[in-house]
């Protein structure tokens, strides 16, 4: 029986160093995406992340993140610019709170190609800890007359509870962006299409020192695009995330509909344009992802949930898990030319 709890334990450790640390929202974690995102169309640009998934069938998984990226470059006129950006994540799994902290530092080279559209590539350099909090486990020998006695030593050979990595990964991305004439025109067209890579076989992921454990490259393709309905209030934004890390794949596939509240001062600056946003997603044999934000100014607040729709659901009762998005950029996104300045 000690095996087989053993077994479990190590089995868990796998799944979940398998699985990065990521979000349903992927738009608004853009570093954790591709690093060419960094300084690619904002001159700068803040967000913080929060999800907690799988509360209904053992103690909550978490996942926090808090990423910063800017354009440095002064010359509006310049062809090619520099971008930076850095993220920090905290995910903590399970009831062993299996943890890992990571700090990114991102660069890349922006490239203008024409008036509407630009080249961006990226590189991202990391370092990571990973550690388990073994008291929290149960053990067989620990049990007595079918009571769990926390105080009995479970007299396991209990590997290192923790230990550090370096990580790395490297993007492309293009954007293009034809602005409208004026606001409530709203004929505007955006899209940015990207392909990233991290890892690379360069994290470890074990506990024991095993040279062999690494982290498998995970590969990702995404897009999305801003297209509004002329003379009106509204913009349908699509989009597209496919992950694919050794034999774990993810498709994310959807819709976001925005909608104008509100037209700010051209001269002023005292009333702030305003919008809500209505989005659904599916992620392919998992589950459907509902999301509600809202953007006043330079700032925007969203949430989302997921419904899951897989096997699990019969567990967790189609509770799936909780996302909380806080966004600052600039310039400001209703603004017209609100792309960065190169």
């Amino acid at each position: 029986m000690k095996n087989i709890r053993l077994l479990i334990v190590c089995l868990l450790a796998q799944f979940t160093f398998g699985q990065d640390p990521h979000f349903s929202q992927y738009n608004n974690s853009p570093l954790l995406l591709n690093p060419a995102n960094a300084g690619l169309n904002n001159n700068l640009r803040a967000n913080i992340n929060y999800r907690q998934q799988w509360r209904s069938v053992a103690n909550p998984f978490k996942t926090a993140g808090f990423s910063f990226d800017a354009n440095v470059t002064k010359d509006k006129y310049s062809k090619a610019s520099l971008g930076v950006g850095i993220q920090l994540i905290n995910d903590q799994s399970g009831d062993a709170k299996l943890n890992l902290n990571q700090g990114n530092i991102n660069i890349s080279s922006v490239i203008r190609l024409d008036a509407d559209s630009k080249l961006s590539v990226g590189l991202m350099g990391g370092f990571g800890t990973r550690s388990i909090n073994y008291s929290a486990l149960r053990w067989e020998s620990q049990y007595q007359n079918g009571s769990f006695n926390a105080s009995v030593n479970s007299g396991e050979n209990l590997a290192s509870s923790s230990f550090s990595y370096m990580d790395a990964g490297a993007g492309i991305a293009w954007s293009y962006g034809k602005d409208q004439g004026y606001i409530t025109q709203n004929n505007g067209v955006k899209m940015t299409f990207g392909l990233s890579a991290f890892h690379f076989g360069i994290p470890k992921t074990s506990f024991i020192g095993s040279s062999d454990e690494k982290m498998n490259t995970k590969f990702i393709f995404h897009g999305r695009g801003e297209f509004g309905k002329q003379n009106t209030n509204l913009t349908f934004i699509p989009e597209l995330v496919f992950v694919q890390q050794s034999s774990l794949r993810e498709i994310i596939v959807g819709n976001t509909f925005r909608y104008l509240l509100s037209e700010g001062s051209h001269f002023t600056g005292f009333t702030k344009s305003s919008a809500i946003s209505l989005g659904l997603n599916y992620r392919v044999k998992d589950a459907l992802i509902a999301s509600f934000g809202i953007d006043y100014g330079n700032f925007s607040v969203y949430m989302g949930y997921d419904i899951t729709l897989s096997k699990l659901s019969a567990a967790n009762k189609s509770r799936g898990g909780f996302e909380l998005a806080l966004k600052f950029v600039t310039p400001n996104p209703f603004s017209r030319g609100y792309r960065s300045r190169i």
